[in-house]
């Protein structure tokens, strides 16, 4: 759940800003879906595996198919293995992770979403064996969202059923209409020239798509229940939830919130979705909403490989209609209450970008429920 007040190292950050001298920093043109996919690299989970005393050669294998030397560096997961010995004094997070994870056997393991995700939710525990790595890495849903995020979709929609039929049949009759009339009224942003040039997109502006689409999910599909609980695991209090939801993933699998049960309706899709396709007004991750999920894709591969052509590079004369004029900011005068100098439209202060995403971020709380 985001906070109404910032967070403190938010706070330090803007009072850095202000102390500062001249900090110019330019908006950026390209849509925060498609920044999202070629810049933003997902947070990893922890895969904590307890045991007391040294592992056989055997369990060590099965840790290292969790890991960069195993079957998730080779599948390019953002997952980090972790062992833990109960019996060589561990920090008090693992033991009291151990005490409510009421681990019948040893080794035990414990998946848990990434920490900037903030709910300590585990997305799977159980025994350590040999088929964990895949059970926990592959799933049919996730192959499919990487396939159409990386052929250039907005957005995936996920629709996590709730098991009443009429209630999901008409949730997702909601999403599909509301997102097909979004797909023909909305409009992408014009790149900026320099935003080509600076390689912060890969593709050209008649390459970018504006294309959300829906898939669903049971609850109950046992291929995809640490994808699901992975889902459940973004926000506080959603596994106690029953009704259906709708998960809007983008980048590089990454949920950008939890719409839930009446909460999903025109006007929390529509600017959720228009949040997706404007300006990334805020290139830092985490200073937008949303949290990564658990995939084993090779992100940057299938970017390179999708943009099969490079974009146009801007003519002199188009980089200069796209210049910037100066802009100086004056942190001490700022401070003491006389006149900064500002010239230009161009650029933007950093300060400003921050406000933005938080502004972005308020406004989907207010709304999704």
């Amino acid at each position: 759940m985001f906070s109404r007040k910032p967070p403190p190292r938010l706070l330090t950050l803007l009072s850095a800003i202000a102390m500062s001298s001249a900090v110019p920093v330019r908006a950026c043109s390209v849509p925060v879906f498609r920044y999202a996919l070629e810049h933003w690299p997902p947070d990893a989970y922890q895969a904590v595996v307890f045991q007391r005393g040294p592992l056989s050669e055997t369990q060590q294998g099965w840790v290292r198919e969790l890991g960069a030397d195993g079957l998730a560096g080779r599948l390019h997961a953002n997952l980090a293995p972790r062992i833990v010995d109960l019996d060589a004094d561990p920090d008090p997070e693992w033991l009291e992770l151990a005490r409510q994870s009421e681990m019948p056997t040893l080794p035990w393991l414990v998946v848990r979403v990434p920490r900037a995700v903030r709910t300590a939710a585990t997305v799977w525990a159980g025994p350590l064996s040999g088929e964990i790595a895949e059970q926990l890495l592959d799933s049919p849903a996730r192959r499919e969202i990487v396939e159409r995020l990386t052929q250039g979709q907005s957005a995936v929609w996920v629709l996590l059923e709730s098991g009443d039929r009429a209630q999901d049949a008409a949730t997702a009759q909601l999403l599909e209409s509301r997102l097909a009339e979004l797909a023909n009224t909305l409009s992408l942003p014009a790149l900026d020239p320099s935003d080509i040039v600076n390689g912060l997109i890969s593709v050209a502006q008649k390459d970018l798509r504006l294309d959300f689409s829906v898939l669903r999910l049971s609850r109950s599909d046992a291929a995809e229940q640490p994808f699901i609980r992975g889902l459940l695991g973004t926000e506080p209090g959603l596994a106690e939830t029953k009704e259906p939801m709708a998960f809007p993933i983008f980048g590089r699998g990454r949920a950008l919130h939890a719409f839930v049960g009446a909460g999903i309706k025109r006007e929390t899709i529509d600017q959720a979705a228009s949040f997706l396709i404007g300006k990334c007004s805020c290139q830092v991750k985490e200073l937008n909403p949303g949290a990564d999920l658990l995939f084993a894709a090779d992100w940057d591969g299938l970017v390179k490989a999708s943009a099969s052509a490079p974009p146009d590079l801007p003519t002199l004369a188009e980089l200069a209609k796209s210049a910037p004029e100066t802009v100086t900011f004056h942190g001490s005068e700022a401070a003491s209450g006389t006149q900064s100098s500002f010239r230009g439209s161009g650029w933007v202060l950093v300060t400003g970008s921050i406000a933005a995403a938080l502004v972005a971020a308020g406004t989907f709380l207010r709304a999704r429920r």
